[in-house]
């Protein structure tokens, strides 16, 4: 991850949850009572991070007790291992996730690490459909008190949506500095993206109002989403990767939902077939996660048309050091929970990124944003969470689709396992 060469003939040994040794195959003991994965001819990465979910079910609309939802959590989350995503960001929270987070922590259960946000803060939510997942807090005192409780409560981020006042959005910012809470999400509408860069939100979400901040027209434009994409220009884009860099804000392009949210003329297309592993439950619930229908006709068709721009704009934010993160918004658009991180990926190389550049993004990048520089690669003393492929990555990021099996905090699971493990859940 660091250098984008792959060492050969290289043994690893893992004690506990840490990585012990990393060594030439001729020269590293192998302690007699381990266990021993044959990965000859077969390439180790560290571990995926996908930086940003959804987990389900979740919110009270479940219809769920609370051990039923918790069971079906527990399923839904290791799914992202079969795919060998071994951390995860929610961008939804909820006291399930919480729980959620424990018992994978405490390991009385299998699945990747889980980092949360709390519930959505907004003061009126642009989708009702999201308030189930929600807190709306209508003047700055609520929205302080919003802070400091998530806070108590254990949450790992703030995170903002779309129609926050401008006032209260401030109240947020400065309340989460004030108790060491980052703030992530989407980019309210009455502070912009240079109000957002202003504020040093820590993490922009789905490249939210570059959309107009990068468009070149000039004279009374009208306020369209995702039209300004269309206008955008490499200097523009450029400029404004430049000033998030100053900013020193990061963003999860997810550029992967765009490429999934179909064109009318696009609509005879199926989307991708679901994983013949998945239970009955969790194929009803990504099948249902069907984004497309928020849309207007003219937004799909201009996410379409602009999907070569935020392409570019990702690959400049990463040139000139702005930090970019691999996530996905897994389930929504049908997309698969570790898989659709892969292809966030593959955009991002056939944006340009070199396939160095995008794996980065789910491992080195992903690990100093959630506070652990230095993690996310192979080396004593790091983390056991790896993934065993049966290709070459660096070569063609492609070979991420083929893994043999994961490590997941020192845990081996080969790929067969792990995936009936997923089918006989509840």
């Amino acid at each position: 991850m660091e250098t984008g060469k792959t060492a050969v003939g290289q043994t690893v040994v893992i004690l506990g949850e840490r990585i012990e040794i990393v060594g030439p195959t001729r020269e590293v003991e192998i302690p007699a009572n381990a266990v021993c994965i044959n990965a000859a001819g077969k390439t180790l990465i560290p571990g995926l991070v996908d930086m940003h979910v959804h987990i389900i079910p979740s919110g009270p609309s479940a219809s769920l007790d609370e051990p039923s939802a918790l069971a079906r959590a527990r399923a839904y989350v290791q799914v992202f291992l079969s795919s060998g995503v071994t951390t995860i960001r929610n961008m939804a929270g909820t006291p399930l996730h919480i729980k959620l987070r424990k018992i994978v922590a405490d390991n009385q259960a299998i699945g990747p690490r889980v980092f949360t946000s709390g519930p959505i803060l907004e003061t009126r939510f642009t989708f009702p459909e999201m308030a189930e997942y929600g807190e709306q807090v209508a003047n700055a005192k609520e929205a302080r008190a919003a802070v400091i409780r998530q806070k108590a409560e254990g949450y790992d981020f703030i995170k903002v949506y779309n129609d926050i006042d401008a006032d209260i959005y401030d109240a947020i910012i400065e309340t989460a500095r004030r108790v060491d809470m980052p703030v992530v999400g989407h980019v309210a509408f009455q502070k912009g993206l240079h109000g957002a860069l202003a504020a040093k939100q820590d993490s922009i979400e789905h490249l939210r109002s570059y959309d107009f901040a990068v468009d070149t027209r000039t004279g009374d434009v009208p306020w369209e989403r995702y039209k300004g994409w269309l206008y955008a220009s490499p200097q523009r884009i450029e400029e404004l990767a430049e000033k998030t860099a100053e900013a020193g804000v990061w963003n999860a392009p997810t550029l992967v939902v765009e490429h999934s949210i179909r064109t009318d003329d696009e609509m005879n297309q199926p989307h991708e077939p679901l994983p013949s592993f998945l239970p009955e439950w969790m194929v009803n619930e990504i099948s249902q996660g069907d984004l497309e229908s928020i849309f207007s006709a003219d937004q799909r068709q201009s996410l379409k048309d602009g999907r070569a721009a935020r392409g570019a704009m990702a690959v400049a934010l990463d040139r000139v050091g702005a930090g970019v993160l691999a996530g996905s918004d897994c389930p929504g658009c049908h997309l698969v929970p570790g898989r659709s991180l892969i292809r966030e990926i593959e955009l991002l190389v056939s944006s340009g990124m070199s396939t160095l550049r995008a794996l980065r993004t789910a491992t080195v990048n992903a690990a100093e944003f959630l506070g652990e520089p230095g993690e996310g690669v192979i080396a004593p003393g790091k983390r056991a969470d790896l993934v065993l492929l049966n290709a070459d990555p660096i070569e063609h990021i492609g070979a991420l689709r083929d893994n043999v099996g994961v490590v997941v905090r020192g845990r081996w699971l080969a790929s067969a396992e792990l995936k009936q493990m997923i089918l006989a859940s509840a």
